[in-house]
């Protein structure tokens, strides 16, 4: 191919996942949030924060730059640029549902925690060691963010009144039951985003995990008073291969239909690539012994989405792919990693790209190596990749101009593994046995030789020393004569 998954002119992420400076992104937001459906809230409800000029001012000679802000300390100061304050989280109250009365605080979190990048979220999170201390102490944890899993046991759909989608941006959110810890002890999260695999209003036992802005604890005194959380999304670990090395399966449903590698896919391209180093290259293939057929990747990509494929083939093509993002580095702690452009004995010379942690030691780098390789991996997508071929000889103007990408792109499934099983050729044994084997047996070939040329020898001296002898004195021999047979020899 020569061009990796996240070049070759395709769309670098653009938004929800910050490569620049968050804290900068923050304040535009604030700085223009006059043009964001929450500008109808009135400024005495929202407590806006300062709102600072995003122009560059000149700086005239000898006057000093203005100081750049200091950073955000906490997942509270964050909520509080956009609108979410001490007092909106005291709006919540502990020791029942939540009521109409804290329905507006609610919404509030909702269109704030959809504003915090994944990288913050990560940060500011608490481990799950803090959930227990929720019903003593819920004043302490409001509004911070906590981290735990568990099993989805019930999920109901929430849609608000149109005044409300219109001032907060929200047309729906999920409302999703919890049995968390080893006590299965019930809690309650506000979601934006759940796996579109469950069903609304059933009873399901889904592993599940979640990191959440606690709010309020809600229930009874003297009873376990569960904890009400408000997320971005429910993660969902499904009971397989996938879900073992706690990859969030619901991420699958946020991948561009696109043949493009576009900003929605690339959380979900780097959470495989962190899932896949939980394991190791033999135990993805001890759990796909047989190779697979690739016709369904390319046939029917959606349904293997998030399968185990296991592929033999000849890599023509390892290249190092060094990942720029700030953000992927300080969450995943993934530096690079290596596209394989694989062809197996079905793909009809249909290339497959494998993008993998590492590689063997020794194993070649380059846009043309042969390679014999074994690959383990989890299916993604099926992307278009750019190629070296001209446009039809009978394209006009205006198709190059509108389809010429199209022309030029091949689509490929993107598979995510490990590290492919080098399988290097033969080489000839130059060892002693070896050697002293071939000297034995080509001088037993020899020897062979010697001895049937010796016979052969044996044989024409004795037809010169016996039978000229007997011939006849006319020149013929015994076997001309018209002798009769009398039978064997008699004794007695």
């Amino acid at each position: 191919m020569g061009s990796s998954v996240w070049k070759s002119g395709l769309k670098k992420p653009d938004h929800d996942m910050p490569t620049f400076s968050f804290q900068a992104a923050v304040l535009a937001v604030a700085a223009c949030c006059g043009l964001t459906a929450a500008s109808r809230i009135t400024a005495a409800e929202d407590s806006p924060a300062p709102q600072p000029s995003t122009a560059k001012q000149p700086v005239e000679k000898g006057e000093r730059a203005p100081p750049k802000p200091p950073p955000i300390a906490d997942a509270k100061e964050m909520l509080e640029l956009f609108g979410v304050d001490e007092s909106k989280l005291r709006a919540f109250r502990d020791g029942r549902p939540i009521g109409p009365d804290e329905e507006e605080a609610l919404w509030r979190m909702l269109f704030a925690v959809r504003r915090f990048g994944a990288a913050e979220v990560q940060r500011w999170t608490h481990p799950e060691k803090d959930v227990g201390a929720l019903s003593e102490h819920p004043e302490e944890f409001r509004g911070e963010i906590l981290e735990f899993e568990g099993r989805a046991t019930q999920l109901t759909i929430e849609k608000p009144l149109p005044e409300v989608v219109e001032r907060f941006d929200l047309p729906k959110f999920y409302r999703c039951e919890l049995a968390i810890g080893d006590e299965r002890l019930p809690a309650t999260v506000y979601a934006l985003a759940v796996p579109k695999a469950w069903r609304a209003d059933k009873p399901m036992n889904e592993r599940a995990s979640v990191r959440g802005f606690f709010i309020k604890l809600s229930g009874e005194e003297g009873a376990w008073r569960h904890p009400v959380f408000v997320a971005q999304r429910v993660a969902w670990y499904p009971d397989d291969e996938l879900g073992d090395l706690k990859m969030d399966a619901g991420l699958f449903d946020e991948l561009s239909p696109r043949p493009d590698m576009t900003a929605e896919d690339r959380e979900c391209f780097y959470q495989l690539l962190a899932a896949v180093g939980r394991t190791s290259a033999h135990e993805l293939l001890r759990r796909r012994p047989q190779n697979s057929l690739v016709a369904p990747l390319f046939n029917h990509p959606k349904a293997q989405r998030g399968k185990l494929a296991a592929l033999f083939g000849t890599a023509r093509q390892a290249l190092r792919v060094r990942v720029e993002d700030p953000d992927i580095v300080a969450r995943f702690g993934i530096d690079h990693y290596y596209e394989i452009e694989l062809d197996t004995p079905d793909s009809q010379n249909n290339p497959i790209t494998f993008c993998v942690r590492q590689l063997p030691e020794g194993f070649p780098e380059g846009e043309r190596i042969f390679e014999t390789v074994r690959v383990a991996g989890f299916f993604m997508k099926k992307w278009g990749y750019r190629v070296d071929a001209p446009l039809p000889p009978n394209a006009d103007a205006d198709e190059a101009a509108n389809q010429g990408d199209l022309v030029r792109r091949q689509l490929a499934p993107l598979l995510i593994g490990r590290e492919p099983l080098w399988i290097p050729p033969i080489k000839p044994d130059t060892s002693w046995t070896t050697t002293s084997f071939a000297v034995a047996f080509v001088g037993g070939i020899l020897v062979l030789w010697l001895v049937v040329w010796r016979l052969g020898r044996s044989d024409e001296r004795f037809h010169k020393q016996v039978v000229r002898k007997v011939a006849l004195e006319d020149g013929r021999s015994l076997n001309d004569l018209d002798l009769e047979d009398i039978g064997p020899p008699r004794f007695g």
